[in-house]
């Protein structure tokens, strides 16, 4: 034991500021020699046992806290399928779990990534088992950033992350790891980290973010997807329907094999209808980059959907009304009820929003025949139209006249200068990011064995046209179509 801590000690931030190498080498020797540690033949790890060990020596504590979370599960006292009291909040184990997942070295924990994950998945598990979400939520958002404070790279732990969110009913939580955009996604096969050692400085997130160090599980097409499609949920959940749209449109426009569609598509897709109908009263095409074959399985599925929005495209209130009812069975059973009810709802605010940029001013009584479920019942709509215009969804006011009651809309304000300095600053902002991302993936392409592949034929053509080849162009095409199915 003195020998491990003697290992681990030497771990700081200044052996990794002077020699990288050295750290390496340390850092390696004391991973292996806790592989070669008889865990077997000694006493079980307890509680009391880490507390000699400073949770910042990630490597080595998150080796006795994983046995010690496996020595309690051992225990038989826990049902099938749950975590025994010990690794829950309050247990013997749980100050010891949070205080490694606040302190942990990031640098450290590229070298025992399993374990670190290990420890992540049991406080997600235990969120799950005792409903208790606040701390856990906290714990995974801080140790994602941790790792990558740009959160560019999608791991297995941001999967969790956002569904613990929802099943907490605190979305409002996920919107900040939602909000930064995915560069990279985690590689199966183990890549070498280059010319530097793992724990360099200059490594990129997406070098050690990879199954290969244990940081992530591989992350498939499916999580992938699963991952856009439920932060699309927490966006819809508080609200912010553009946001949600880009994540739903994501999920439709994944690639798939041919004349193929994923559940998980249809669900994104008839979300998307909806959403889109919310947002802005839109009827969207699908995105032009989606697989067209697959667009029409999911078009087949999703018909019901497609009617609502083709009544509220047509502008008729009692149409829309009675596609609503005749698929309610399906509503309910997709999930989408509220979904459903928010769109016919949002139908009457959104027709006289369109009202109002048509005409200055407009009789009550026409806007209750355009607009209300009861077209004869005058008050409720002029009620309904002061809810909107006290919730500030509509600048309008009610004026009198020869004709009866009116309403008069007013031009909308100009955003602030300052409103618009921080808007144009938080693009510029976000443009900055993306382009980084954007050079770090093209470098990374020119890198691949595809791409060198590609320049060793296209140079080939070069060469037979400089001696006059006939047939170039026919041998570029080939080029094009071989890349097409490598990619």
């Amino acid at each position: 034991m003195e020998k491990l801590l003697e290992l681990s000690a030497a771990l700081t931030p200044q052996l990794q500021a002077q020699d990288e190498d050295q750290y390496d080498r340390i850092a390696l020797g004391l991973v292996s020699a806790l592989n070669k540690h008889p865990w077997q033949d000694q006493p079980p790890v307890k509680s009391e046992d880490l507390d000699g060990i400073p949770s910042a020596d990630t490597i080595l504590f998150s080796y006795f806290l994983v046995a010690a979370i496996e020595a309690a599960s051992a225990g038989g006292k826990a049902a099938s399928r749950q975590l025994p009291a010990a690794v829950l909040q309050g247990g013997s184990l749980w100050r010891h779990i949070t205080q490694f997942l606040f302190d942990f070295d990031p640098v450290q924990a590229r070298y025992c990534g399993a374990h670190l994950l290990k420890v992540l998945d049991c406080v997600a598990t235990g969120a799950e088992q005792t409903e208790d979400y606040d701390l856990p939520i906290q714990l995974l958002r801080d140790s994602i950033l941790r790792l990558d404070d740009t959160s560019s790279t999608l791991t297995s732990t941001h999967l969790t992350f956002v569904r613990i969110c929802l099943l907490s009913h605190a979305c409002y939580r996920s919107t900040d790891i939602l909000s930064m955009p995915i560069g990279h996604i985690p590689i199966s096969h183990n890549e070498t980290h280059g010319p530097n050692n793992i724990c360099s400085a200059s490594q990129p997130p997406w070098k050690y973010l990879t199954p290969a160090t244990g940081l992530t599980q591989p992350v498939t097409n499916r999580m992938f997807m699963e991952y856009y499609l439920l932060g699309g949920l927490c966006y819809m959940t508080e609200g912010r329907y553009r946001e949600a749209l880009f994540f739903l449109e994501v999920v439709i426009s994944t690639p798939t094999v041919p004349n193929v569609a994923s559940l998980i598509m249809v669900e994104a897709y008839k979300k998307w209808l909806l959403v889109g109908l919310l947002l802005d009263g839109v009827a969207r095409t699908a995105p032009k980059y989606a697989s067209a074959s697959a667009m029409r399985y999911i078009r087949a599925i999703a018909r019901p959907y497609e009617c609502v929005v083709e009544a509220f495209k047509a502008n008729n209130i009692d149409r829309l009304r009675q596609e609503i009812e005749a698929g309610l069975g399906v509503w309910q059973e997709d999930g989408n009820y509220g979904l459903m009810v928010k769109v016919f709802q949002s139908y009457r605010r959104l027709s006289i929003e369109r009202i109002g940029k048509m005409f200055e001013a407009v009789p009550i009584a026409e806007i209750a025949a355009r607009t209300s479920p009861n077209p004869n019942d005058i008050d409720e709509t002029k009620s309904y139209i002061e809810s909107m215009i006290l919730k500030r969804q509509l600048k309008a006011v009610f004026i009198s006249s020869e004709k009866g009651d009116m309403l008069r809309f007013s031009p909308e304000e100009q955003k602030a200068e300052t409103s618009i300095k921080h808007f144009l600053g938080w693009q510029i902002r976000d443009l900055e990011d993306l382009l980084t991302q954007v050079k770090d993936t093209d470098h990374r392409l020119g890198l691949s064995k595809e791409y060198i592949e590609f320049l060793k034929k296209l140079k080939k053509i070069q060469d037979d046209e400089k001696r006059g080849g006939s047939s170039s162009k026919a041998r570029a095409d080939d080029v094009d179509e071989d890349m097409m199915e490598e990619y």
